[in-house]
């Protein structure tokens, strides 16, 4: 998209950036989701699938860990498909349990 200044072109408009790791941010619609909107859906899921707090922290810190509320190196997908590997990995939970949520 051509980036204009006090009337002359000049060149395109720069997409925003990660200042640490030059990641350039995601622009779509779909942003990316907080940590606590994911511990949301396993604390909603814990007495149906009899998670234990210790699963809970497991899949927490691993959420951490990822860095999976990341706005320049993950889009919503991403997380979503980020969150069923690690929910998985620590509980017997189907995916169309998680998706429902999304």
């Amino acid at each position: 998209m051509p980036h204009y200044y006090q009337g002359r072109e000049c060149g395109l408009k720069p997409h925003p950036y990660c200042t640490e790791c030059g990641l350039v941010k995601n622009l779509s619609s779909e942003k990316p989701r907080s940590i606590g909107f994911y511990v949301n859906i396993i604390t909603s899921l814990k007495e149906d699938y009899r998670m234990a707090k210790a699963q809970i922290r497991l899949m927490a810190l691993d959420m951490k860990n990822y860095d999976i509320d990341d706005n320049y190196g993950m889009d919503r997908h991403q997380q979503e498909e980020l969150f069923i590997k690690i929910v998985q990995k620590y509980a017997n939970v189907p995916d169309w349990a998680l998706r429902r949520f999304f």
